[in-house]
């Protein structure tokens, strides 16, 4: 990325840290948040962790020109199940609904009713903004060794164990 992307990315990361310190979550998830927010961000920036996560068949372009790009949907799956599943949903603007030319997944903070997007940049950066309020419940896609499960082995984040635990204390 050149300079004035790096800069955008750099802002676009505290802006989402601000964010978080102003959604009304507990101390612990405000920590939480930070912490996966700060993790995510810097994961994005790692062709490694590109080419690690996006090896679908098929799929032989991993890096998509700006470092949030792509992102989306495996991001905010594995956010919300490392922030207690139940109070984060999955969602999702359809392509054919914005002129964003692709689907897009974030997450709707449900306590708060807030939309929360780890990767709003890679749209904002050519000034379009996503319609969240048009936005529909998305399904999860857990599946084995798919590109949300490689993104979360590459960061060392056991989703499977997370879910588990979520379940004990229900």
């Amino acid at each position: 990325m050149n300079q004035a992307k790096k800069d955008f990315y750099k802002n676009a990361t505290q802006n989402l840290l601000s964010q978080i310190t102003k959604m009304g979550l507990s101390s612990q998830d405000t920590q939480k948040a930070v912490f996966y927010t700060k993790l995510f961000r810097e994961a994005f920036t790692y062709d490694e962790i590109k080419q690690y996560t996006f090896i679908e068949p098929g799929a032989d372009i991993w890096d998509l020109g700006y470092d949030s790009a792509g992102f989306c949907r495996i991001a905010s799956t594995v956010f919300s199940i490392a922030l207690g599943f139940n109070d984060w949903k999955l969602m999702k603007v359809d392509a054919d609904q914005w002129d964003g030319n692709a689907s897009h997944h974030y997450l709707k903070h449900i306590p708060s009713g807030q939309f929360f997007d780890l990767t709003y940049d890679q749209f904002a950066i050519s000034g379009m903004n996503v319609p969240y309020e048009i936005g529909k419940p998305a399904a999860y896609r857990l599946y084995p060794n798919n590109d949300i499960m490689r993104f979360a082995n590459a960061l060392s984040i056991d989703i499977i164990g997370m879910l588990k635990n979520q379940d004990k204390r229900q």
